[in-house]
């Protein structure tokens, strides 16, 4: 149905406007939700839709429908026509993109994993439960999996044409025993072949027996050290709007006026891959047609580029600084893929933490007093402006002392209120290992060793 673009287009051109756009996209979502070691939803949602961008006079006009019939073409192109003559002018507004080589993604396409069906998911879940309790008969296991797979079609009227797929597979799964211990195990992949969720709900369960008899913890400063999973939801909550040039032009963002200003350790890098070989979120165009691309955003601890869509780096280009899409433009929706029902936004793809140089065990073995934290959530900037946050342990959790993990943590025990800005100025260490993970609720991946942080607030306890 991808053809609908050309359709769509060619009735918009008679309307005459000074640009137009035309996108397609169809997704198609497989999901297993288990909770108390049972499958409780087994589900398979496709959505596919069609919508339109009309510019008159640098006003825009959207409309969108899943409804793909010639006459529902044309009343798209009307609602969408009728919205930009009704709205005032946007003197921001510059144009649509114009057409740029897209390679493609060296990896290729699984196809097997395309063609997972609902039967196949559900065997999954099944197994991963038959796993988990195998190895631990007095425990709950929960969690989900995800099958996604997607499609596009994007084209406008200054040359753009371009189709993107993808699909990939993510998995979450939590152990606990009752409220004292908790463990979680994540996996993510972009080839049925690597997708492995009976070895992370091993190793969950390995977590899960280390942590039992968790206690409780005094408020304080401390040196902690965040694991992957708790790197990928400061990332993914508090660190990626800071690199948004539109949380940048709304003053919304704690690292406006800072480029070229050092804001990190000098061992900190962090980049936007959207075509890493191994990211779930790389793909080979944003949903405006704009080819994606590796994006330095903090190169030593300096801050070298914000993720840009074509709107806003034309809106804040100047003489002074030019900025270019950074190929950050997506149409996402309240599940997971492209959403044809929404307008372009910028969002992050693969954020990737660079590896440092020493293992875990070394940064463990540098803490005098400190805790090690695998898995936090409940995270949210609480002064966004100033990169003011809290979040709470969950599970993974462990006190250091004089360089050695002493006890488990209890799940939920202490909240850690602090400034992110402040602790990426007093970083003491990253791992060589990177591990990726996708959050909650999360609309990109994030490829992250351990980072150590010196003197991070812990502000409530309790256990």
């Amino acid at each position: 149905m991808a053809d609908v673009v050309d359709t769509l287009m060619m009735i918009a051109d008679r309307r005459n406007p000074d640009q137009a756009e035309a996108y397609w996209s169809r997704n198609k979502i497989t999901t297993i939700r288990m909770a108390e070691n049972e499958i409780v939803e087994a589900k398979s949602i496709a959505v596919e839709g069609v919508s339109a961008r009309l510019v008159l006079n640098k006003s825009i006009g959207f409309a969108s429908s899943t409804d793909m019939s010639e006459r529902s073409l044309q009343k798209i192109v009307d609602n969408a026509y009728k919205i930009a003559k009704s709205k005032s002018p946007d003197p921001d507004f510059k144009s649509l993109p114009e057409p740029e080589k897209a390679e493609e993604l060296g990896r290729g396409y699984d196809k097997g994993l395309a063609a997972v069906t609902l039967t196949d998911a559900v065997k999954y879940g099944e197994e991963t439960l038959r796993t988990g309790l195998s190895l631990y008969r007095e425990v709950d296991l929960s969690g989900s999996i995800n099958f996604v797979n997607e499609e596009c079609r994007v084209k406008n009227s200054l040359g753009i044409d371009v189709s993107d797929v993808s699909a990939f597979v993510f998995s979450s799964i939590t152990v606990e025993k009752g409220e004292e211990s908790s463990a979680i195990g994540q996996t993510c992949s972009t080839t049925l072949r690597k997708f492995d969720p009976f070895g992370v709900v091993e190793e969950a369960v390995e977590t899960l027996r280390k942590s039992e008899g968790g206690r409780g913890i005094l408020p304080g400063s401390y040196d902690v050290i965040f694991g992957p999973q708790a790197c990928a939801e400061l990332a993914e909550y508090v660190l990626a709007y800071g690199v948004d040039l539109s949380s940048i032009d709304s003053g919304f963002s704690y690292f406006r006026g800072k480029l070229g200003s050092d804001v990190a350790a000098e061992d900190f890098s962090l980049v936007d891959d959207g075509r890493h070989p191994e990211g779930i979120a790389s793909k080979k165009v944003d949903d405006e047609g704009v080819p994606t691309r590796t994006t330095e955003l903090i190169q030593a601890g300096v801050l070298r580029n914000y993720l840009c869509d074509t709107y806003y780096s034309n809106k804040l280009s100047s003489s002074v600084r030019e900025f270019v899409s950074t190929g950050n433009g997506f149409r996402f929706g309240p599940v997971p893929g492209r959403d044809y029902s929404t307008t372009p936004r910028i969002q992050p793809t693969n954020l990737v933490i660079e590896p440092g140089r020493l293992s875990l065990e070394e940064l463990i073995k540098g803490t005098r007093k400190g805790i090690l934290v695998g898995r936090i959530w409940y995270t949210y900037p609480i002064n966004p402006t100033v990169g003011e946050f809290s979040t709470t342990n969950r599970g993974n959790t462990f006190y250091i002392e004089g360089g050695e993990v002493k006890h488990p943590l209890l799940p939920n025990s202490f909240r850690i209120n602090d400034s992110l800005p402040r602790l990426l100025k007093n970083i003491d260490g990253i791992s060589k290992e990177q591990i990726q993970s996708v959050v909650w609720a999360g609309i990109s991946s994030s490829i992250s060793p351990h980072v150590k942080f010196r003197g991070v607030n812990v502000t409530y306890s309790k256990g």
